[in-house]
């Protein structure tokens, strides 16, 4: 009589599911319209509350995109103001590292995308061009992280890279007071929105120096707009631009 032989181990196993593609970090997360609208509403009612705020320039950001948001960085508290008084949804371009760790869903769910800094990330690249030629709006913080002795401190290249090769307008804000936030009862805080600019290479191509011109190009105008105090690095640019008038192309 012939036994019957168990069936192996390999036969028994259940074949494995195939594993659910990683999501990539350079797609933002679409916050729901309903949830957004409602925390902006929300935010809106607090923030007079918590803050003097003062707001100036409101008429220079575009109805709807694309375009960039170029702003000076102090405080955690710039993160939610700079935008909370535009009509549309934006996407942060937020450093790499915040996408790590316990924050990182937060990061997420609130539309950011990573930057590597201290190298050319062609991946944000991409992903800003993609995002840009579908309406969106960047907001980046050219800095690349708060200033510690709240002067503005050398921007990183990127934004001058992402505006070049998108062609889009880039709207300078300067925010000054916040880095009382939270410190003080209903701090002074002021958030100036300038005029568009426009950004060009010099020639057909766009190379280091055309990358270098535009972001100072940027952070002087936003230097500009900031009490002496704050200009920092951009001090004697910024108190020239003023008395001169000499200004790039704006819309």
């Amino acid at each position: 009589m012939q036994e019957h032989q168990p069936p192996s181990s390999a036969a028994q196993a259940t074949p494995a599911r195939p594993a659910k593609p990683a999501k990539s970090l350079y797609e933002p997360y679409v916050t729901p319209a309903w949830f957004w609208v409602s925390m902006r509403a929300l935010a809106r009612v607090l923030f007079p509350l918590l803050f003097n705020l003062k707001l100036i320039g409101r008429q220079n950001v575009p109805k709807q995109g694309p375009f960039i948001i170029a702003s000076n960085h102090l405080h955690w508290t710039d993160v939610p103001l700079v935008p909370a008084y535009l009509n549309s949804q934006v996407i942060y371009i937020a450093k790499e590292e915040l996408f790590s760790g316990k924050p990182g869903w937060l990061v997420r769910f609130l539309g950011a995308i990573p930057v590597r800094r201290g190298e050319a990330d062609r991946q944000l690249l991409r992903a800003s061009d993609d995002l840009l030629k579908r309406g969106k709006i960047l907001v980046i913080f050219p800095e690349g992280h708060r200033s510690d002795n709240h002067q503005l401190i050398p921007a990183h290249a990127g934004l001058g890279m992402i505006a070049l090769r998108a062609g889009v307008p880039v709207v300078p804000v300067a925010i000054c007071g916040s880095e009382h936030a939270f410190k003080k009862f209903r701090p002074r805080i002021t958030i100036t929105y300038g005029e568009p600019m426009i950004l060009r290479p010099k020639g057909n191509k766009i190379t280091k120096e055309d990358i270098s011109e535009a972001t100072e190009t940027v952070m002087r105008r936003i230097a500009s707009m900031l009490p002496p105090a704050y200009r920092g690095v951009y001090s004697d640019e910024a108190s020239a631009q003023a008395a001169t008038g000499d200004t790039p192309e704006v819309l």
